[in-house]
């Protein structure tokens, strides 16, 4: 019942003028009357060469202090909700990961906000942080690929 209420509460203070959620058994509809504002609709993007390059699931070419390429291969950590990503708890504060740091499954890599709602992004295993593709502050979308941990 908390969850529902947070919501609404968000909704509330939110830009948007309808929303609508499903989440296993709970369905929630809201609309505000008398808004004229305009409505954001989000609808299924297909790949476009810009916006889908870093979030492309074939493994990320970079290269080496040789400059020979090399083929970065792991675990991709994919966005599990439309928001703003941030790499530290605040503007002041240090990352939380960064290429080539060490992180154990369940480590927090970074934050995606959501309706003014943090959301940690834990690590799916063990492993290098080969790669992080969004700079703090980038919007990202759902499933869009955020960092490739190596194991």
């Amino acid at each position: 019942m908390d969850l529902v209420k947070d919501l609404i509460k968000a909704f509330e203070e939110a830009e948007i003028s309808k929303m609508k959620i499903e989440m296993n058994d709970l369905k929630l509809e809201m609309e505000k009357e008398g808004t004229n504002q305009p409505v954001l609709v989000q609808a299924p993007v297909s790949p476009a060469p810009v916006a889908s390059a870093p979030a492309a699931p074939a493994p990320t070419p970079a290269q080496s202090s040789a400059g020979t390429p090399d083929l970065i291969t792991g675990t991709e950590v994919k966005s599990p909700l439309v928001g703003t990503f941030y790499r530290a708890p605040s503007p002041d504060a240090q990352p939380f990961v960064q290429e080539g740091d060490t992180v154990k499954e369940g480590q927090t890599l970074c934050i995606i906000e959501a309706m003014k709602v943090m959301n940690e992004i834990k690590a799916p295993c063990n492993g290098k942080v080969a790669r992080i593709v969004p700079d703090s502050g980038d919007m990202v979308e759902f499933d869009q690929m955020i960092m490739i941990i190596e194991e």
